[in-house]
């Protein structure tokens, strides 16, 4: 029977360690990016569930009626915690190839730009009302199943994970209910 130097010069002989080495490292590359986008895919996600459930509480505040009474909807972004990080970091020019290779690419991509549209005064309209629109599309995407649900479940904390799980299971409306249709 032969012992591992036999065969290593066996392969060695037939001149399969090229072969094998290129075999290896398809497989290798192959893990390293799989890993990359799931630790992508788990940071952006927690990052959308973290500014959704900081949206949502702030659109309870300011909605209240203690909130109308002292103007809070006028003041909507002044306490508004939305954090860009993760999605600046990966849709980079060095990174943006391995972002849009995610399958629900295009759906992170709208749902940062409804983040990214609340704070603007050049609009027309009041920023709770476009928070409202940014929270609107995260829920439709977690209803149409664009969005992995059981990832955002992972990723979520226990409050925002609750909060969202009463969408899913129809105990509360989506926020696209309470758009203003003007």
């Amino acid at each position: 029977m032969a012992d591992a130097k036999d065969w290593v010069e066996i392969i060695s002989k037939l001149g399969l360690v090229g072969v094998v080495t290129a075999v290896g490292g398809y497989f290798l590359r192959k893990f390293q990016t799989d890993s990359r986008k799931r630790r992508m895919r788990e940071q952006l996600y927690r990052e959308i569930s973290n500014n959704y459930h900081n949206l949502v509480v702030r659109i309870a505040i300011v909605t209240s009626l203690s909130g109308l009474r002292q103007g809070a909807p006028m003041h909507f972004t002044d306490k508004l915690d939305l954090s860009f990080g993760v999605w600046e970091f990966y849709n980079d020019e060095k990174r943006r190839d391995l972002l849009f290779d995610l399958k629900e690419a295009g759906a992170i991509s709208r749902i940062y730009e409804k983040f990214s549209m609340i704070g603007n005064e050049e609009l027309s309209g009041y920023a709770h009302e476009r928070g409202k629109e940014a929270a609107a599309e995260v829920d439709d995407r977690l209803l149409d199943r664009t969005l992995d649900k059981d990832l955002y479940q992972k990723v979520s904390s226990p409050d925002a994970w609750k909060f969202m799980d009463e969408l899913l299971t129809g105990k509360r409306k989506s926020y696209r209910e309470f758009l203003s249709p003007l």
